[in-house]
This record gives structure tokens, sequence and C-alpha cells, in this order.
């Protein structure tokens, strides 16, 4: 019975409970159980709880990039948001989720790091079920730092638990933290498992997404090549198929690596609450344009009959449109039918992001015969051939990558970080120059508490 205790004191930690490093004996003395002494079935267990923690982390943090790449819009009248782009370093005023990102984040790289600790004090790493757990944590805390990087910058790195304030280290050394995690994970992983645990493929897509974000476009194309060598994979060449990712339960060939949506807990993570219910009460809309013009035909460069258009916007051709995104169905508004839709996946990593990874690193002269691929899967006329990719000016082809992404992408939390990446800020409307805002502030609560010293402000701010 003091066994059963002491593990469910683990689990409520890696749950998701805000903890230090005296934790374990902060919540009840008589059931704490030394790090030491986990075994490995109690380490299973206690991964579980992570990957409940990891699912909840990557949905709260799934809307902002597309809040700040100018995706969406107020839901009641559908208009569009007054500045989105902006951002405050303090929890009072506009734009207020700088704090919430970052103690998340945190809250998060706590819950992992644990497992992490426990992972590399153990005597016994070589088993199977170790070698999973070493892969998951590792992969989960380059994930956590891939998202505090690109987005913050200069944060501190944290490699264990601790009470004392670590300063802030340089955002070069940060994403070597993420590659050097993302090592650690590859030595360990496999693909024995299916698309909803951390698998060999899994590490592969996130490194060359991270290699793409520093513009390592060798590193990037090398690295999805390896994700595309498995055959298992193959792109949606129908709306319904493409459709079908986002339904519960799917058996989509698209992913990669994803949450089942809280199989391991009780709750359940609702998207349509935030975008796509049927009343005026959800969060946001589709932009209005956006809505009318994403996926427009373009005769001139042969991309006609988009299957991405019914399966992401309801309606959105009829005169009346209903502002819906139906990506996410609600159970009444859908293409694909979901049969529990409260209990949408949480999608990391997808195929179709490894093909435009792969034709964007490599260039036109290199990337056309990816790309024309891609394009084939994902339009039902004709599509650019190799030659005329060829063909294009620099600048045309990186328009036309962009454009493909935030189609494919749309309400799946990567413009910002596109627009970010490739330094295209002309392509947000209400950044107005203010390119500092591409950098989140380091919420002011915490330079307050760690001091200027320790903690600089981002410059701009």
């Amino acid at each position: 019975m003091k066994k059963i205790q002491q593990l469910l004191t683990l689990a409520a930690v890696a749950l998701g409970m805000a903890s230090c490093s005296g934790y374990l004996d902060d919540i009840e003395p008589r059931h704490a159980i030394a790090q030491s002494s986990l075994s490995e079935n109690d380490m299973s267990k206690v991964l579980n709880g992570v990957y409940a923690k990891m699912e909840s982390y990557t949905y709260t943090l799934w809307w902002y990039d597309d809040i700040q790449g100018e995706n969406f819009a107020t839901s009641i009248g559908q208009t569009p948001m007054p500045d989105p782009c902006n951002m405050n370093p303090s929890s009072v005023g506009t734009n207020t989720n700088v704090l919430s990102y970052w103690r998340n984040s945190f809250s998060a790289l706590n819950q992992v790091n644990f497992l992490v600790e426990s992972f590399e004090a153990s005597d016994n790493k070589e088993t199977t079920a170790m070698k999973k757990i070493g892969a998951a944590v590792y992969y989960f805390r380059a994930f956590i730092y891939y998202r505090l990087a690109s987005h913050f910058g200069n944060v501190p790195i944290l490699r264990e638990r601790t009470d004392a304030i670590v300063p802030i280290s340089p955002e070069a050394d940060v994403w070597a933290f993420v590659e050097e995690n993302l090592e650690n994970a590859r030595v360990l992983a496999t693909n024995s498992d299916g698309k909803w645990y951390v698998t060999l493929d899994a590490v592969n897509a996130l490194a060359a997404r991270v290699a793409l974000f520093q513009g390592k476009k060798t590193d990037a194309a090398a690295w999805a090549d390896e994700v595309l060598k498995n055959t298992k994979y193959s792109l949606s060449n129908t709306d319904m198929k493409f459709s079908s990712i986002f339904v519960f339960n799917t058996s989509s060939t698209e992913i990669i690596f994803g949450y089942v949506n809280n199989s391991r807990t009780s709750g359940y993570l609702n998207f349509t609450g935030t975008v796509n219910d049927t009343d005026s009460s959800w969060d946001y809309s589709p932009d209005p344009d956006l809505q009318q013009t994403l996926f427009a035909d373009h005769a001139l460069s042969k991309r006609t009959g988009d299957i991405r258009h019914r399966a992401t916007f309801y309606n959105s051709t009829e005169a009346n449109a209903s502002a819906r995104i139906i990506k996410f169905s609600n159970g009444t508004q859908e293409l694909a039918p979901n049969s529990d839709y409260v209990h949408t996946p949480i999608l990391v990593s997808r195929i179709a992001e490894i093909y435009l990874i792969k034709a964007e690193a490599l260039g036109k002269e290199g990337g056309a015969a990816t790309l024309h691929e891609f394009l084939k899967n994902r339009y039902e006329g004709d599509v650019l051939t190799e030659a005329e990719i060829k063909s294009m000016s620099d600048a045309d082809y990186q328009d036309l990558i962009l454009d493909e992404r935030r189609r494919e992408f749309y309400a799946e939390g990567m413009r910002w970080q596109d627009v970010k990446r490739t330094q295209r800020y002309d392509l947000l409307k209400t950044l107005n120059g203010r390119t500092y805002l591409m950098y989140y502030p380091i919420p002011q609560e915490e330079i307050d508490i760690a001091g200027k010293e320790a903690y600089p402000q981002n410059a701009g701010y």
C-alpha cells in the first residue's frame, strides 16, 4: 500500500503540479520516495504522467503563433484583432500571454527534468523500457527549449531542478542545448512504437524543424531525408483524407507524432471551444479576408483545386459564409466524421512538414522534385512541373513555400514562426516596423524576482 501511495505522489508531480527540487518531501513526507530508488516499472508509470503534462503544454501554446501570425479574428462579428503582434512584459495590460507562456514552459520542464534526473541516475539504462524513457524525456526537453528559443531567444538553461536563480544564457547556447537533447534522444529512440509515442522519426522530424529555424539548411534536409526513408508515411490526396488527419482515433498515414488527447488522464482538451463552436462563445474565427483568399486558385502558377479548402473552412465559398474553422470539427460542422470531437488529437509532426522542410532547405534546384511531389497530392488540378519550379526566381520560390505552409498548417501554430525565421516581416500587416516584437519580452515578474543582471530584458521593451 505504501508503494502505491508513493507512486501516486510521483504521478501527481508528473501530472502538472509546479514543483521545486524538494517537492517530493513537501507534499507528504511519509509518502516520499527516494529518486534513486525508482524502479524501471515506477519510471514507466511516471512517464505516462509526463506525456500527459506535455500534451497539456503543447495544447496550451497551440494558438499563440496563429494569433500573432494574423490567421484569426475575434469571434463576435469576426472583426480583425487590433494588434495581435503586440507583446507586453508585464502581466497587466494588452497581450498578457507572455508570463503564461514562460511559466507553462518551466512548469513542464520541471516535470520532464525530474524524469531526466531519474534516468541519468539509473544504473540500468540498457533495457528497452529504459531507453524509451530516456528518448522521450530528452525529446520533451528539446521540444520545450525549442519553443523557448524560438520565442524568447535568451533563457536560462536548467539541466536539473533547482531553487536557485539560474542566469539567462545566450540564444546560441539555448539552441545548442536543444540539439544536444535531440542527439541524446536519437541514440536511444527506435521506431518500434506508434504515432502516439516518441519514436526515432519524431526525433528526426523535430531536428529538421530546429535546423531549418536556425538556417542550417543542409542539416534540415538531411534530417528530413531520415524521416522520408520510412515508407509507412504518405500524403493525403483528397479533402476527406486530409480532414481525417484531425479526427479522434485517426489512422492517417500523415502523422509522425502527436498526443491522443488525454487518454492518459480523465480530462480532455477541447479545440472546438476555442475556434469552432456553434455559437458566439468561441474565442477565434478565421480572419474574414483570409477565409476567402487563403485557398484561392492560382491558375498562372498551376495551383487549382486545393483539397485542404473544404477540410479547413466551413462553407467558405458561399455568399453568406459561416465564419468557422472545421479543421477541428465540433460534431456538427465537419468534413470527415469525428466520433469523439472533444478528443481531437494534438499533433506535433506530420509528413507534410517534412516534405516542405526538405523543399525549402534544398532551394528551387535541389527541392523542385520534393515540392512537385507535395503539390501533386494537395491539388486536384494541374500543378507546377519540376522544370517550372526551377525556373522561378528565388523570391517567388520562397513565396510559394510560405504560402503552402500557411495553407497546410493553418490553425496549427506555425505561421508566426515561419515569418520570424525567414525574416519576412512584410507578411505581418500589423507589425508596422516593430521587428523587436519578433522576440517575446522576458516577463517583468521574472525580472523582478531574478534581478536585471541575471535576467536582462530583450531589446526594444
